[in-house]
């Protein structure tokens, strides 16, 4: 097997930083039906750790605590934690899941938990680095592992891929790169000190090393997803676009907005497909990079609008390449450790994009059988670290759209952050009945 030893790249190592201060993980959760042992999943996450070189890397750095580079393995297999009785999945990830520290230099960058309800019902949860992966890599190993769990030979080891801006179309390389940093960049960041620009201001402010990331679950039905897509169909508008809408609404009546005013937004892109080496769902590596929008917002005034502006402001974006030059402007100002990050992260703190943010990775294929279990609720739950204070992670899957809200606690406390949600749906079905 071949085995990953090479420095992490610009963004990884970002993730690295962040991850030193506030644990950044990435949590997919499905629900099992049937007989599900634990022997079962040990082999599962032994065949899925053999077939993926990342999951049997550890990440080390110099010295001085910089540089960080992957490494060869200890040989540690990727820890599972089963838990019996009647523990609820959203508390697993409230209280450990998301605030628990992937160990990235001891042990290995992800770990599981089987939540078993009785003999026939479980929640399995699968915990991976951020450095390592996104929404996407994280359910796309949920469901390698159940499939393992199955079939535990069939594991074949794959080789290392190139890190993600190694396979940067060359377009969106060397000067190219340069360019469109200076041309698509720093006009959204002259635009984002505007003082007529809203954004989600703490509650408290909160030191980066006191961060804990929570969540609160939402969802729509399939009756309500049904609705949902007809009427974006019908005004022209994208989900991401009145999922993002609604989002801002409830923020800016959270905030008791009065007057018009703009309100900034980030959506994650994923370039996977736009690479020079494409690369599959099922490549481990995070293959997002996030843009920020910025949406006209006057109380009582119509929902799609701003619906419909947020969905092709997006589309526009992503066809001139912003998400990449989001990431190329990292080689230039990404530190090399946590001791030289404070600049650097006092920026993002006051322009980067993840202050409020939609993460939506739309339809999400994850089957409703894998041998002998039935599935349902698949989904994620991402939390926000050092890069905002509240994001939204959205996936449709099982016929049912998961919107969760990941917050950063005493930042935004728990009741505002349940406010926000619940007042983002509301929002949402009300937009619903009214579409022309």
């Amino acid at each position: 097997m071949t085995e990953v030893n090479r420095p992490l790249s610009p963004v990884e190592r970002w993730y690295w930083i962040a991850d030193r201060l506030s644990p950044l993980n990435v949590v997919a959760r499905v629900r099992v039906r049937g007989p599900l042992a634990p022997r079962a999943i040990r082999a599962g996450l032994d065949a899925l750790q053999l077939r993926h070189p990342l999951l049997r890397a550890t990440i080390v750095a110099d010295p001085a605590d910089a540089n960080p580079e992957f490494a060869t393995g200890t040989g540690t297999p990727i820890p599972l934690r089963v838990v019996d009785g009647d523990a609820r999945w959203e508390h697993e990830v409230n209280e450990r899941e998301l605030v628990d520290r992937v160990d990235l230099a001891a042990g290995t960058l992800c770990r599981a938990v089987l939540l078993s309800h009785g003999d026939d019902e479980h929640d399995l949860i699968l915990v991976v680095s951020h450095c390592v992966a996104d929404a996407v890599t994280a359910l796309a190993l949920l469901r390698e592992l159940l499939e393992f769990a199955e079939r535990p030979g069939s594991a074949v080891p794959l080789a290392p891929l190139p890190a993600p801006e190694d396979m940067f179309p060359a377009r969106h390389r060397a000067l190219g790169a340069a360019l469109g940093i200076a041309s698509r960049v720093l006009p959204d960041q002259w635009r984002l000190r505007r003082r007529t620009l809203r954004r989600l201001v703490p509650s408290e402010v909160v030191p980066d090393e006191r961060r804990r990331s929570r969540f609160v679950h939402r969802a729509l039905d399939f009756a309500q997803l049904d609705a949902l897509s007809r009427s974006c169909k019908r005004e022209g508008s994208t989900v991401h676009g009145a999922l993002a809408a609604a989002m801002i609404t409830a923020v800016a009546r959270d905030a008791d907005v009065a007057g018009r005013c703009a309100f900034a937004i980030g959506s994650p892109v994923d370039f996977r497909g736009e690479l020079a080496r494409p690369v599959s769902d099922r490549d481990v590596g995070a293959y997002i990079a996030t843009v920020p929008s910025f949406v006209d917002f006057g109380p009582g005034e119509p929902f799609w609008p701003a619906a419909r502006s947020i969905s092709e402001d997006v589309a526009r974006r992503k066809r001139r390449g912003d998400h990449f030059a989001a990431i190329n402007l990292l080689r230039w100002v990404c530190p090399h450790g946590l001791a030289e990050s404070a600049s650097f992260r006092g920026l993002v703190e006051a322009w980067g994009p993840g202050n409020l943010c939609l993460s939506n990775i739309g339809r999400h294929h994850f089957p409703d059988a894998i041998g002998p279990w039935r599935l349902s609720e698949a989904q994620f739950v991402a939390g926000p670290s050092i890069s905002g204070y509240l994001v939204g992670t959205v996936n449709t899957s099982h016929d049912q759209l998961s919107w969760n809200f990941s917050y950063i606690d005493d930042a935004v406390p728990t009741d505002r952050a349940e406010r926000i949600a619940t007042d983002s749906v509301d929002v949402l079905l009300s937009a619903l009945g009214k579409a022309t």
